[in-house]
């Protein structure tokens, strides 16, 4: 009796739970292919405002990446090791004395003398552009960006992209470029593995429909082998 009342629990359970999961699954990719879209759409409509207000009209995007810049300070990978190392080092100072500072104010029921810096949401947006008449390009510039939230009601925030100016390519691409590959080799790696799982995946229905078929011959043969 024990026996049976589980399995009509189970049954039930995964009758409501696994179109649950399917559901919640399909919502979250849907949600992260939309935030895909949208993240492209605002680097792409911040380049075209950007080119707009330079004047520079009769031009379309090539290519662009974006690279988060560091909230707090700017740390250029190619610097030598103690350089990062002592900026690296004054900012976990920085910290601690913040940190310290606030349980001090805390406990006195005080105002602390200093407070965390508002961190800053900049981007560096990097991009490629040419001519729609002749099909010239330019020369790859790049340009920070900075996203602006704010809040309009307990649910509803407003989202703004803020175009700071333009910035040197060169000097950028000094911290960018390394990011870039390394992102791009990453990403060829997942190909790699995605066409690999994908092409294990069609062997296996390959062998599969091969032994159904030599399964059905089989049973052919030996019905007319009866008769």
């Amino acid at each position: 009796m024990n026996n049976s009342l589980l399995l009509i629990l189970l049954v039930v359970v995964a009758a409501v739970g696994i179109p649950w999961w399917l559901k919640k699954r399909k919502q979250k990719q849907s949600t992260q292919a939309i935030s895909s879209r949208r993240d492209k759409d605002e680097v792409w409509k911040a380049i075209k405002q950007y080119l707009k207000d330079s004047g520079d009209y009769g031009k379309e995007i090539v290519d662009s990446y974006v690279a988060k810049r560091n909230p707090v300070d700017y740390i250029n990978p190619n610097l030598p090791a103690c350089a990062k190392n002592n900026l690296k080092y004054a900012n976990k100072i920085r910290q601690k004395q913040i940190s310290e500072s606030k349980k001090w104010a805390k406990k006195k029921g005080i105002t602390p003398d200093f407070d965390t810096p508002k961190e800053r949401d900049l981007y560096v947006v990097c991009f490629l552009t040419r001519s729609i008449k002749n099909k010239q390009y330019d020369q790859p510039r790049a340009i920070e960006c900075e996203v602006v939230n704010t809040k309009i009601s307990k649910k509803q925030w407003d989202r703004k992209i803020l175009i700071n100016g333009a910035l040197d390519y060169d000097r950028e691409m000094e911290w960018i470029a390394p990011i870039r590959a390394a992102e791009e080799l990453k990403n060829k790696k997942l190909d790699e593995q995605t066409k690999k799982r994908a092409e294990k995946q069609k062997a296996k229905i390959n062998a599969r429909n091969k032994k159904k078929q030599e399964k059905i011959k089989r049973q052919a043969q030996k019905r007319n082998s009866k008769r």
